[in-house]
C-alpha cells in the first residue's frame, strides 16, 4: 500500500469490571480512527493488561475495581461513594492486584491468551483495519513462555504475528521471561517491525528489522517516569533517522491501578515520527501530543513513494551504502574483536602492585611552587558574563493537537491542557449510556 493514514493512540490504565466494559473503552479510539480513514492503528505497552481484572473475581480485586470506577470523570455520586469505601478497605486489606495478576498467570493464562485473540480480532474485524494490539503478559505460541507479548491482527480478524519484549524492565521481570529475538511482521499495510519498551533503546535492533524488510517501525512503551520518557523518545527519533522508516511510537498513561497504593504514573506523548527531510519543521515529527497526561488518537498519512524516493536522493543513502552483507562482515570483525580481554578489562583484572615493605625508604615527591605552574588559560572579562538573548529562531516545543492529519501549521505557544482526556475523547464518552 502506498499511501494510507496511521493512528497512534495515547491510553490510560484502568480496572474494567467485565470484558464489555474493556470492549467499549478500546471501541471509543477505534471510532476516532475511523472518522480520519486510518488503516493501520497502534496500542501502547501494557495496555492489554486491563483484559485481566475481568478475569479476577476474588473479594480484594473486586474491591479495587470499584475504586477504580469511582475515580473516573464520568462516575455518579454513589460510584463515588461506594469507590471512597472501597478504598478504605482495600488499604486494611492490603489488596494488591499485582500478586492476583501473578497467579492468574500461574493458573489461567491459557485463558488469558484466549480472550485477547478473540477481543481484538473481533474489533479488527468490526473496524477493517490493521490493529497492533496492546501488549500484556501472555503465554508465547510457540513454547507456551509467559512474555511480555504484542500481537498484530489483519482486518480479517486473523492474528499475523506477535512480537516479544527482550530486554525486560524490572517489573517485567516480576512475571515474564525475556524474548529471543525481533521480527518483521508482514500485514496488509506493509511490513512492520515492532519494538517493545527498552528493545529501542539498541540501534542494533532497529537496523535488524530494517535488513529484514521493514517497511515502518512500530514503538510501543509504558514509560514509569520523565527521564525514562526522554529516553524512549530519543531512542525512537533515532531508529526512524539510522534507517529511514515511519515510525509510529504509542505511550500508556496515567497511574497505574494495579498497585496498592499507587506510586507509578506512566507518562509519555505518544508521537509519528518521519525522516527529517519529510517533516515540515525538519524534526522528524509529523505529528505528536500535546501533553503526556490525556488520552487521545493521533493520526497522519504516510507516503511510501516519497520515503522510497529519499531513500535515493539522500546525502547519505543508509538503505545502500551499508547492505546486508556488508555488515554481516563488520559485525563478524567486532565479534572477532571482542573474544580478545580489552584494554580497561586488562588494567582492571592486573595483580596489584605489592604493599611496600615498612623499613623501605620512602620517596619524597618535589614540592612546586603556583609559579612553576604552567599557564593555561586566562580570564579576561569581569563577572558576571554579559546576557545573551536565547536563539528563538529554533523553536523547543512542538505544538500540536489531539488529532492531526498532514503536516501541523506553525501556530503560537497556547496553554497546555491537563485533563484526563481531550475535547473529542469527552464527546465520544457523551454519546455512550452512563453506567448505572
Amino acid at each position: 500500500m502506498e499511501r494510507y493514514t496511521v493512528a497512534c493512540v495515547q491510553q490510560r490504565l484502568r480496572l474494567p469490571a467485565t470484558i464489555d466494559d474493556y470492549r467499549e473503552n478500546l471501541r471509543r479510539f477505534l471510532r476516532a480512527a475511523e472518522n480520519k480513514r486510518a488503516r493501520l492503528v497502534v496500542f501502547p505497552e501494557l495496555g492489554g493488561l486491563m483484559l485481566a481484572p475481568p478475569l479476577l473475581g476474588d473479594f480484594r480485586a473486586r474491591l479495587l475495581k470499584r475504586v477504580d470506577r469511582g475515580r473516573r470523570r464520568n462516575a455518579s455520586l454513589w460510584q463515588k461513594f461506594v469507590g471512597s469505601l472501597s478504598s478504605g478497605a482495600a488499604n486494611l486489606l492490603r489488596a494488591d492486584l499485582r500478586l492476583s495478576l501473578a497467579d492468574l498467570l500461574d493458573v489461567a493464562a491459557p485463558e488469558l491468551w484466549t480472550q485477547y485473540l478473540h477481543l481484538f480480532g473481533e474489533l479488527a474485524r468490526e473496524s477493517a483495519m490493521t490493529i497492533v494490539a496492546p501488549s500484556l503478559y501472555l503465554p508465547d505460541p510457540l513454547d507456551g513462555v509467559i512474555r511480555n507479548l504484542t500481537g498484530v491482527f489483519g482486518p480479517d480478524g486473523a492474528l499475523l504475528g506477535v512480537q516479544a519484549k527482550v530486554m525486560l524492565s524490572g517489573e517485567d521481570e516480576r512475571y515474564c521471561q525475556p524474548g529471543v529475538n525481533w521480527h518483521v511482521i508482514h500485514t496488509e499495510v506493509g511490513a512492520l517491525g515492532v519494538i517493545i519498551g527498552g528493545d529501542a533503546l539498541f540501534p542494533e535492533v532497529g537496523r535488524l528489522l530494517a535488513f529484514q524488510g521493514a517497511e515502518a517501525l512500530i514503538i510501543v512503551a509504558a514509560a514509569s517516569s520523565q527521564v525514562e520518557y526522554n529516553k524512549l523518545r530519543a531512542a525512537a527519533l533515532a531508529r526512524m533517522q539510522d534507517n529511514q522508516l515511519y515510525t509510529a511510537c504509542s505511550f500508556l498513561v496515567g497511574p497505574n491501578p494495579f498497585e496498592r497504593r499507587p506510586t507509578t504514573t506512566y507518562v509519555g506523548k505518544s508521537a509519528i515520527f518521519a525522516p527529517q527531510e519529510l517533516t515540515p519543521r525538519l524534526n522528524g515529527v509529523l505529528v505528536e501530543m500535546g501533553n503526556a497526561a490525556s488520552e487521545g488518537v493521533l493520526t497522519t498519512e504516510w507516503d511510501f513513494a516519497e520515503l522510497r524516493a529519499l531513500w535515493e536522493s539522500s546525502e547519505v543513502r543508509v538503505r545502500s551504502q551499508l547492505t546486508a552483507a556488508q555488515a554481516h562482515q563488520l559485525l563478524a570483525a567486532v565479534h572477532r574483536q571482542l573474544q580478545e580481554p580489552p584494554l580497561l578489562e586488562a588494567k582492571q583484572q592486573a595483580p596489584p602492585n605489592p604493599p611496600a615493605e615498612h623499613n623501605a625508604p620512602t620517596q619524597r615527591l618535589p614540592e612546586l611552587s603556583l609559579d612553576d605552574l604552567p599557564v593555561i588559560a586566562s580570564v579576561t572579562s569581569r563577572w558576571p558574563l554579559p546576557h545573551t538573548a536565547p536563539d528563538s529562531l529554533h523553536p523547543t516545543q512542538e505544538q500540536v493537537g489531539w488529532t492531526i492529519v498532514g503536516p501541523p501549521a506553525p501556530a503560537p505557544p497556547r496553554p497546555v491542557r491537563y485533563d484526563e482526556e481531550t475535547d473529542e475523547m469527552d464527546a465520544l464518552d457523551d454519546q455512550e449510556p452512563r453506567p448505572q
